[in-house]
């Protein structure tokens, strides 16, 4: 989403609050400001670097399915706790683990193998490239209720809403409070 704010306190399960949390641990927090977070994003500090968004991913996964990894077909993509129904959009490279035979003639993805892809979600979601952080770039692929495949996203590739969240995140960042008083907003409004 874009949005900055603070972390007030961090709430911790029958146990005093903590000052600090770590990776690993169950831990909440409250924010500065009532913020709504959506499912599946994320949270960077301010001066770190900001998570990748895109529908589109270029990706290498394995793929373990009884069925093939094929095309105008949806499939349930699980990265975190973000959900989207994703397909197959294009297959750049495929090798097969039994014999290591490379081939970039294919567009389908059999069982047992590796494979370069470019997947296409139906929403955008937040994620790391596995060069920056590889526990936040990792996904599985969910056909017919079962762990099908699963993988590490290599880049973001440009969508047709690129332009349009690059807008919403300066607007968000350069947000500015109304210096208009809610009383004097609601009287002239009625």
């Amino acid at each position: 989403s874009g949005k900055r704010t603070r972390i007030r306190t961090f709430e911790a399960f029958n146990r005093p609050q903590p000052e600090a949390a770590a990776a690993g641990e169950a831990v909440g927090f409250t924010l500065q400001e009532q913020i709504y977070v959506a499912r599946g994003e994320l949270a960077a500090l301010s001066h770190e670097r900001r998570p990748e968004i895109s529908s589109r991913l270029r990706v290498s996964l394995f793929w373990l399915g009884r069925q093939p990894l094929v095309k105008k077909k949806d499939y349930l993509l699980k990265l975190g706790s973000a959900r989207v129904t994703m397909r197959l959009e294009a297959v750049h490279r495929v090798i097969d683990a039994s014999n290591l035979e490379s081939s970039d003639q294919k567009d389908r993805v059999e069982r047992h193998e590796v494979a370069e892809c470019t997947l296409v979600c139906q929403r955008a979601i937040a994620f790391d490239l596995a060069d920056a952080i590889a526990a936040t770039s990792r996904f599985v692929i969910i056909d017919a209720f079962e762990i099908s495949g699963g993988g590490i996203i290599r880049e973001a590739l440009s969508d047709r809403q690129e332009g349009v969240r690059e807008k919403v995140l300066l607007r968000e960042y350069k947000w500015e409070p109304s210096g208009i008083a809610p009383e004097r907003r609601a009287a002239r409004f009625a």
